[in-house]
């Protein structure tokens, strides 16, 4: 794998040769998959879904091998890549016999789930490259540079005030700690302000913190330990999208050296080692945080184990809902939202919205608190004649898809994953603090932005502009009012 070695995982880029295998097999599994989808409308016995598991596995290892190995683009991948590929897998081995949402069987069709399965491999293939049109080249560019003592310092205590201060109110309003018998996410909470971007304010923190603990070998640990305890509180919480999958990921950066190490000189044997090291860290992680979830609900430990155990918690074919199902949870309602919207175009219930959830985007962009008109989310639009699809969001590629169709299925992921690129190469070319902790919010928040709606994605661009904004306008303030020198004194320049 071509990367550069001087750049942590967290910004790593793709060389020239990387980027070419990277484009041409994206090109290659879009035209393949549209081909295929085409083909069953004459060719019935086609075996479209083994045909697709088979492409968007292939595309999957060459997106992950070509990224120039780095962790916020490969998390954002899989989590549109193991929805789509776990369906097109499902359909091959159980078509009809096991499910991929929890609600609606009668709209989960056999067309119906060609259309998803299609849609999916089309925006695998948009991330793939926006990013790569981004980033191409860059791993032979100049290094990242390292901070000088005193920025380092700045951004350290910077950072953990705020991850203190944030990962402390998001607990408070949370109600407090697992087993006090308040439930995750149920509305009782500890205070009544509506402020619901805790998670932006604490992830900048840890930012922060990530960016002051680069060094040319490694990461400085606690810095790195510090940030990732404060993601155990929320976790503690009960909560997890937000928390458990880039609490890994801080961690695996206590470890960047050797694994960057291993993907330079291709050591096979400790890849794998690591990979499957961090899939069994990530289910064991998985199930204690889901007990801890239950647990929140009020029953006892033991109560909540059981509970666990008679529902299929953690189980691959789960029948929690009455009925076999590959069982992703929240994955699970984003791909029934998704059904959802294939069947409002396709029977022309809403049509193509062309464009318009996002424009409304801008509309809800406002604080809550502030009480103005907010137009309905998609999330709360997925019912169809009275049947619950989805709770909780909408999808990317869904989202996508509803507005404008295949294009919009390609277009969307592509031009998403072009701008973080781009602000990760701005970062990286610029020096910049600001990129790089903006391109690091956008990527931790990724399944909240991915599974649950884009707008978390402009919800962050708009906290952060409001943040450069108001450090600009201080800036201009203390400059022109700053004591003047003595005299004879001679200006330092400044330092950061």
């Amino acid at each position: 794998m071509d990367i550069n070695r001087d750049l942590p995982l967290l910004f790593g880029t793709p060389g020239r040769a990387a980027s070419a295998r990277a484009l041409m097999w994206s090109f290659f599994v879009a035209g393949a998959s549209t081909l295929c989808f085409s083909l069953t409308s004459f060719w019935p016995s086609l075996p479209y879904f083994w045909l697709m598991t088979v492409l968007i596995g292939l595309h999957g290892i060459v997106a992950v091998t070509s990224s120039g190995a780095n962790l916020l683009y490969v998390f954002r991948y899989f989590l549109i890549w193991i929805l789509v590929w776990g369906a097109a897998l499902v359909w091959a081995l159980f078509p009809n016999e096991v499910y991929v949402a929890p609600f609606g069987l009668e709209y989960q069709s056999l067309a119906n789930t060609q259309i998803l399965v299609l849609a999916g491999a089309l925006a695998l293939c948009g991330v793939s490259i926006g990013w790569t049109l981004a980033t191409s080249g860059m791993a032979s560019e100049r290094p990242l540079f390292y901070l000088e003592s005193d920025s380092r310092r700045r951004l350290q205590r910077i950072g953990g005030l705020m991850v203190i201060i944030f990962s402390a109110l998001y607990v408070w309003k949370s109600g407090g700690f697992v087993g006090e018998g308040k439930a995750y996410a149920d509305g009782q909470e500890g205070f009544d302000l509506e402020f619901g971007v805790f998670n932006v304010f604490h992830y900048i923190g840890v930012a922060c913190l990530v960016l002051a603990a680069i060094q040319p070998r490694g990461f400085l640990s606690w810095p790195i330990v510090l940030a990732a305890g404060s993601l155990v509180m929320g976790i503690l919480v009960g909560s997890r999208a937000d928390y458990l999958p880039q609490l890994f990921i801080l961690l695996l950066l206590l470890v960047n050296a050797r694994i960057s190490m291993a993907i330079r000189i291709l050591d096979l044997p400790r890849l794998l080692y690591w990979s499957l090291g961090i899939l069994v860290a990530l289910g064991v992680g998985y199930l204690v945080a889901s007990y801890l979830a239950i647990w929140r609900t009020g029953l006892d430990p033991i109560e909540a184990w059981r509970f666990m155990q008679d529902n299929d918690r953690g189980s691959i074919i789960s029948d929690v809902y009455g009925h076999k199902m590959l069982y992703f949870e929240t994955g699970n309602m984003m791909l029934g939202g998704f059904y959802s919207a294939i069947v409002q175009v396709e029977q022309g219930i809403t049509g193509f919205l062309n464009g318009n959830s996002y424009f409304n985007y801008l509309l809800i962009s406002p604080p809550s608190f502030l009480g103005l008109p907010r137009p309905e989310g998609l999330e709360l639009k997925t019912d169809l004649f009275g049947t619950v699809m989805s709770q909780g969001g909408i999808f990317e590629v869904a989202e996508a898809y509803w507005n404008f169709g295949f294009a919009g299925a390609f277009g969307v992921p592509c031009f998403i994953s072009f701008f973080l690129g781009r602000v990760l190469v701005r970062g990286l070319v610029f020096r910049s603090y600001f990129y790089l902790v903006m391109f690091m919010v956008l990527g931790f928040m990724g399944f909240r932005a991915i599974w649950y709606q884009n707008f978390s994605y402009f919800r962050i661009l708009t906290i952060m502009l409001l943040l450069y904004g108001g450090a600009s306008i201080f800036a201009v303030w203390f400059v022109a009012h700053r004591e003047r020198l003595p005299s004879g004194g001679t200006a330092q320049p400044y330092q950061d």
